[in-house]
Protein backbone atom coordinates (compact mmCIF):
# COMPACT_ATOMS: atom_id res chain seq x y z
CA UNK A 1 0.00 0.00 0.00
CA UNK A 2 1.29 3.33 -0.45
CA UNK A 3 0.78 6.16 1.85
CA UNK A 4 0.61 9.48 0.41
CA UNK A 5 3.34 11.67 2.23
CA UNK A 6 1.83 14.77 0.66
CA UNK A 7 -0.77 15.14 2.98
CA UNK A 8 1.11 15.24 5.98
CA UNK A 9 2.65 18.16 8.35
CA UNK A 10 5.80 18.69 7.81
CA UNK A 11 6.56 17.87 11.74
CA UNK A 12 5.29 14.46 10.82
CA UNK A 13 8.25 11.76 10.41
CA UNK A 14 8.48 10.21 6.93
CA UNK A 15 5.60 7.76 6.26
CA UNK A 16 5.85 3.79 5.22
CA UNK A 17 4.11 1.14 5.37
CA UNK A 18 4.67 0.18 8.84
CA UNK A 19 2.20 -1.88 11.11
CA UNK A 20 1.24 1.13 13.30
CA UNK A 21 -0.12 2.66 10.55
CA UNK A 22 -2.04 -0.28 9.27
CA UNK A 23 -3.51 -0.88 12.61
CA UNK A 24 -4.33 3.08 12.47
CA UNK A 25 -6.18 2.17 9.04
CA UNK A 26 -8.12 -0.84 10.60
CA UNK A 27 -9.06 0.97 13.66
CA UNK A 28 -10.52 3.95 11.98
CA UNK A 29 -12.68 1.83 9.56
CA UNK A 30 -13.82 -0.17 11.92
CA UNK A 31 -14.91 3.15 13.78
CA UNK A 32 -16.13 5.07 10.74
CA UNK A 33 -18.29 1.64 10.11
CA UNK A 34 -19.83 1.60 13.10
CA UNK A 35 -20.39 5.10 14.22
CA UNK A 36 -20.24 7.05 10.63
CA UNK A 37 -17.24 9.24 9.72
CA UNK A 38 -18.95 12.40 10.86
CA UNK A 39 -19.74 11.16 14.30
CA UNK A 40 -16.18 9.32 15.04
CA UNK A 41 -13.77 11.65 16.60
CA UNK A 42 -9.40 11.09 16.45
CA UNK A 43 -9.77 10.50 20.26
CA UNK A 44 -12.06 7.30 19.40
CA UNK A 45 -9.53 5.94 16.85
CA UNK A 46 -6.46 6.93 19.52
CA UNK A 47 -8.35 4.63 22.23
CA UNK A 48 -8.50 1.75 20.03
CA UNK A 49 -4.92 1.70 18.75
CA UNK A 50 -4.08 2.26 22.36
CA UNK A 51 -2.70 5.63 22.55
CA UNK A 52 -3.06 9.23 23.49
CA UNK A 53 -5.05 11.46 21.26
CA UNK A 54 -1.30 13.68 20.83
CA UNK A 55 0.46 10.58 20.17
CA UNK A 56 -1.98 10.09 17.34
CA UNK A 57 -1.11 13.04 15.35
CA UNK A 58 2.56 11.68 15.38
CA UNK A 59 1.22 9.14 12.80
CA UNK A 60 -1.75 10.96 11.38
CA UNK A 61 -2.64 14.42 10.34
CA UNK A 62 -5.90 14.09 10.76
CA UNK A 63 -9.69 12.04 10.15
CA UNK A 64 -9.45 13.09 6.87
CA UNK A 65 -6.43 11.84 5.77
CA UNK A 66 -7.47 8.04 7.21
CA UNK A 67 -10.79 8.39 4.97
CA UNK A 68 -8.65 9.37 1.89
CA UNK A 69 -6.17 6.42 2.49
CA UNK A 70 -9.11 3.94 3.27
CA UNK A 71 -11.02 5.14 0.42
CA UNK A 72 -7.79 5.15 -2.30
CA UNK A 73 -6.19 1.79 -1.40
CA UNK A 74 -9.79 0.36 -1.88
CA UNK A 75 -10.14 1.61 -5.59
CA UNK A 76 -6.70 0.50 -6.01
CA UNK A 77 -7.55 -3.06 -5.05
CA UNK A 78 -10.52 -2.77 -7.42
CA UNK A 79 -8.27 -1.58 -9.98
CA UNK A 80 -6.21 -4.48 -9.98
CA UNK A 81 -8.27 -7.44 -9.83
CA UNK A 82 -10.21 -6.26 -12.66
CA UNK A 83 -7.11 -5.67 -14.54
CA UNK A 84 -6.06 -8.74 -13.76
CA UNK A 85 -9.52 -10.16 -14.89
CA UNK A 86 -9.01 -8.47 -17.94
CA UNK A 87 -6.38 -10.09 -19.13
CA UNK A 88 -8.34 -12.94 -19.73
CA UNK A 89 -9.09 -14.63 -23.33
CA UNK A 90 -12.51 -15.75 -21.70
CA UNK A 91 -15.51 -14.15 -23.74
CA UNK A 92 -17.16 -11.07 -22.57
CA UNK A 93 -19.93 -12.94 -20.84
CA UNK A 94 -17.65 -14.98 -18.39
CA UNK A 95 -15.66 -12.53 -18.04
CA UNK A 96 -18.42 -9.91 -16.71
CA UNK A 97 -19.64 -12.40 -14.25
CA UNK A 98 -16.01 -13.18 -13.19
CA UNK A 99 -16.06 -9.25 -12.52
CA UNK A 100 -19.10 -9.63 -10.56
CA UNK A 101 -17.52 -12.25 -8.61
CA UNK A 102 -14.19 -10.18 -7.73
CA UNK A 103 -15.67 -7.22 -6.80
CA UNK A 104 -18.03 -9.04 -4.55
CA UNK A 105 -15.33 -10.89 -3.11
CA UNK A 106 -12.89 -8.48 -2.46
CA UNK A 107 -14.58 -7.34 1.21
CA UNK A 108 -14.21 -10.23 2.15
CA UNK A 109 -10.72 -10.96 1.00
CA UNK A 110 -8.88 -8.11 2.02
CA UNK A 111 -10.69 -6.00 4.99
CA UNK A 112 -14.22 -5.61 4.93
CA UNK A 113 -14.76 -2.54 7.13
CA UNK A 114 -11.76 -0.41 4.80
CA UNK A 115 -14.32 -1.59 1.80
CA UNK A 116 -17.09 -1.02 3.52
CA UNK A 117 -16.27 2.70 4.37
CA UNK A 118 -15.09 2.75 1.14
CA UNK A 119 -18.72 1.90 -0.73
CA UNK A 120 -20.75 3.75 2.12
CA UNK A 121 -18.72 6.61 3.00
CA UNK A 122 -16.74 7.97 -0.29
CA UNK A 123 -18.98 11.42 -0.49
CA UNK A 124 -17.58 12.50 2.76
CA UNK A 125 -14.43 12.65 1.62
CA UNK A 126 -13.44 16.62 1.65
CA UNK A 127 -12.93 18.48 -1.96
CA UNK A 128 -9.04 18.30 -2.09
CA UNK A 129 -8.63 14.74 -1.79
CA UNK A 130 -10.83 14.12 -4.72
CA UNK A 131 -8.63 14.74 -7.72
CA UNK A 132 -6.53 11.49 -6.66
CA UNK A 133 -9.94 9.21 -5.66
CA UNK A 134 -11.99 10.34 -8.75
CA UNK A 135 -8.93 9.51 -11.29
CA UNK A 136 -8.90 5.91 -9.30
CA UNK A 137 -12.62 5.28 -9.74
CA UNK A 138 -12.82 6.40 -13.92
CA UNK A 139 -10.16 3.78 -14.44
CA UNK A 140 -12.50 1.31 -12.67
CA UNK A 141 -15.44 2.59 -14.64
CA UNK A 142 -13.61 2.58 -17.74
CA UNK A 143 -12.10 -1.16 -17.40
CA UNK A 144 -16.33 -2.20 -17.13
CA UNK A 145 -17.38 -0.13 -19.66
CA UNK A 146 -14.31 -1.87 -21.98
CA UNK A 147 -15.88 -5.02 -21.57
CA UNK A 148 -19.38 -4.45 -21.95
CA UNK A 149 -18.27 -2.43 -25.55
CA UNK A 150 -16.57 -5.60 -26.38
CA UNK A 151 -19.08 -7.98 -25.82
CA UNK A 152 -21.61 -5.33 -27.84
CA UNK A 153 -19.34 -5.36 -30.89
CA UNK A 154 -18.97 -9.50 -30.74
CA UNK A 155 -22.79 -9.84 -30.77
CA UNK A 156 -22.35 -11.27 -27.21
CA UNK A 157 -24.47 -8.29 -25.26
CA UNK A 158 -27.28 -6.46 -26.99
CA UNK A 159 -26.56 -3.75 -29.10
CA UNK A 160 -28.71 -1.22 -27.56
CA UNK A 161 -27.03 -1.26 -24.07
CA UNK A 162 -26.35 1.79 -22.74
CA UNK A 163 -22.35 0.49 -21.10
CA UNK A 164 -22.10 3.11 -18.55
CA UNK A 165 -25.58 2.72 -17.11
CA UNK A 166 -25.10 -0.96 -16.94
CA UNK A 167 -21.88 -0.68 -15.49
CA UNK A 168 -23.53 1.68 -12.87
CA UNK A 169 -26.37 -0.61 -12.38
CA UNK A 170 -24.15 -4.03 -11.80
CA UNK A 171 -22.43 -1.37 -9.02
CA UNK A 172 -25.26 -0.43 -7.41
CA UNK A 173 -26.31 -3.98 -7.06
CA UNK A 174 -23.64 -5.19 -5.71
CA UNK A 175 -22.22 -2.31 -3.45
CA UNK A 176 -26.16 -1.89 -1.56
CA UNK A 177 -25.22 -5.85 -1.07
CA UNK A 178 -22.22 -4.08 1.48
CA UNK A 179 -25.14 -2.50 3.06
CA UNK A 180 -26.59 -5.37 4.98
CA UNK A 181 -23.92 -8.34 4.36
CA UNK A 182 -22.41 -10.07 7.17
CA UNK A 183 -19.38 -12.53 5.98
CA UNK A 184 -19.69 -14.52 9.15
CA UNK A 185 -23.51 -15.11 9.28
CA UNK A 186 -25.20 -14.32 5.65
CA UNK A 187 -25.42 -16.96 2.98
CA UNK A 188 -22.14 -17.07 1.11
CA UNK A 189 -20.84 -14.00 -1.15
CA UNK A 190 -20.15 -16.77 -4.04
CA UNK A 191 -23.48 -17.57 -3.71
CA UNK A 192 -25.26 -14.38 -4.24
CA UNK A 193 -22.27 -12.77 -7.04
CA UNK A 194 -23.50 -15.93 -9.05
CA UNK A 195 -26.87 -15.20 -8.19
CA UNK A 196 -26.48 -11.64 -9.63
CA UNK A 197 -24.15 -12.55 -12.10
CA UNK A 198 -26.79 -15.01 -14.11
CA UNK A 199 -29.13 -11.59 -13.24
CA UNK A 200 -27.60 -8.98 -15.02
CA UNK A 201 -26.16 -11.44 -17.86
CA UNK A 202 -29.64 -12.66 -18.55
CA UNK A 203 -30.90 -9.14 -18.97
CA UNK A 204 -27.97 -7.79 -21.61
CA UNK A 205 -27.29 -10.85 -23.49
CA UNK A 206 -28.56 -11.35 -26.81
Amino acid sequence: MKIRTEYFDETTEPKVQTRRFESILDAAAEIFKAKGYHHSTVADIARKVGLKKGSLYHHIKGKEQLLFEIVIHSLNLYVDSLTQILTSKKPPDEIVKDAILAHMLLPVKENFDRIYVFINQFNELPDKFRQDVEIELKKYEELWISVIEKGKKEGVFRSDLNSKMTMLSIFGMCNWTMRWYKPEKEVGIEELADMYARQVLEGIKT
